[in-house]
């Protein structure tokens, strides 16, 4: 399927994709804010020691649903925030203490024959289930629910990402089982979404459909292949899951351990060598940079893209559970004289309105909007990179006044924050339509 609207971001730094060792990690966390509309009921205290795959809190909403330790160690501490949300719970990690929860193991054979409630019981137990998003709201699925179709995502059109058959080719018996483990849990299609080229694995599942997307971003996001292949509605609910998670599923149940590996993509202007990592679930994002970026430099550390990450730092500051990427710009809160005249100047332009435009080099872009918050402005670089069937102008629009009326009927349930990071980024009234969209989100699920 061929993307032609989007945007690829020309942003220095790219990382080569070969994977290398990481630093070594001392300290991992959960991180209570991924994870979209948590009510948690804790069952630890700052002090306690715990091992991997222990259960550190569940959902209040469906006790079913638990979120577990991502190493053995002693919790080190406990971060809330507005409304007592629950921020993060710090696990300080005992090296080389190996105990763990262990879980069933199947060979082959046992893994065709598996039934769907031992699969769905041992994904909940250890933690696993949390890997699952749904669509609409993007939340983790109820632990009773059952997909119309399941999406993997196998591609990654993200400034700065990994390629992700690298990371596969070097797993493909463990992905091979998990998707064998996935497609237990629809009636429905699994899709595997890649990239063109794909050589990895394609188990012979009767449920199993190989889909190519090529394009710019957001090509590689879930929620364009959802558009295109099973649209959602309010009645309609799909889910969608990463490559590197449906690795971990598949190792959980052939070997009954929960892998902690998770392979980073470090880069940006900041990094030294940008380069694939290997380091763990959950890890400490200054432990992952240490001695990684130039000197004198002032930067800022994002968990995730440059266009939809999250500020990596304080209670925060560690790899969130979706995120394989860490990326790393220039801080930049300066202001230059009658910076709107210059039109020699090094910064981005996607309008082409300064003569870095003719410059087709990638370039060390910063943390600076080059301007301030103002009145939504509907020009037509939405329609450009928005390659979905919307009208991105009227939808921005009512989702800035809350309208969540006109919002559900222009295509908002389709969409996670990740979908308007672009229209963001070109936007030149410097609106976050990631957040307003959230907001709209929880108001629809909470009132209709």
């Amino acid at each position: 399927m061929k993307i032609k609207k989007g945007l690829n971001i020309p942003i220095s730094g790219t990382p080569k994709q070969v994977i290398t060792p990481g630093n070594p990690v001392t300290e991992v966390a959960l991180l209570g804010i991924d994870y979209v509309g948590l009510k948690p009921r804790l069952r630890v205290k700052v002090g306690d020691h715990v091992r991997l795959g222990q259960a550190l809190c569940e959902d209040k909403h469906d006790p079913a649903v638990k979120f577990t330790s991502p190493g053995t160690g002693r919790v080190k501490a406990i971060y809330r925030g507005r409304r007592r949300a629950l921020q993060a719970i710090v696990v300080e990690l005992d090296v080389g203490n190996t105990d763990e929860k262990t879980f069933a193991a199947h060979d082959a054979p046992a893994l065709r024959a598996i039934g769907l409630e031992h699969v769905r019981e041992q994904l909940l137990e250890s933690g696993a289930w949390a890997a699952f998003r749904t669509r609409p709201y993007n939340r983790v699925p109820h632990s009773a629910e059952s997909p119309r179709s399941i999406f993997v995502t196998a591609m990654d059109t993200r400034p700065l990402a990994a390629d992700p058959r690298v990371i596969i080719d070097d797993q493909k018996q463990a992905f091979a089982a998990g998707l064998e483990i996935v497609s237990r849990l629809t009636d429905g299609r699994v899709y595997l979404c890649t990239a063109p080229g794909w050589s990895g694995p394609e188990p012979e599942l009767e449920k199993l459909r190989r889909v190519e997307f090529e394009g710019p971003h957001p090509a590689g996001l879930p929620g364009t292949h959802i558009h295109f292949i099973d649209p959602v509605s309010s009645d309609r609910t799909v889910w969608h899951i990463g490559y590197q998670d449906v690795i971990a599923i598949g190792h959980l149940f052939t070997t009954g351990r929960i892998r902690t590996d998770r392979v980073v993509a470090l880069g940006g202007p900041g990094v030294i060598a940008p380069r694939l990592i290997r380091s763990r679930k959950g890890a400490l994002t200054t432990g992952i940079v240490a001695g990684e970026l130039h000197p004198r430099i002032r930067y800022r550390v994002l968990s995730g893209s440059v266009l939809s990450g999250r500020i990596a730092h304080g209670p925060t500051g560690y790899l969130g559970p979706y995120q394989n990427l860490v990326s790393v710009i220039p801080e930049d809160a300066g202001r230059k004289l009658f910076g709107w005249a210059r039109i020699r100047s090094e910064s981005y332009s996607f309008a082409g309105l300064l003569m870095s435009a003719e410059n087709p080099k990638r370039q060390k872009l910063t943390t600076s909007r080059h301007g301030r918050l103002a009145a939504m402005i509907p020009v037509g670089a939405f329609d450009r990179v928005m390659p979905l069937d919307i009208l991105p102008s009227p939808l921005l629009r009512a989702l800035l006044v809350r309208d969540t009326d006109s919002a559900q009927a222009l295509g908002c349930l389709e969409l996670a924050e990740e979908d308007l990071a672009l229209s963001s980024f070109v936007c030149p009234a410097k609106q976050n339509y990631g957040a307003a969209l959230r907001m709209n989100l929880d108001r629809i699920e909470k009132e209709g």
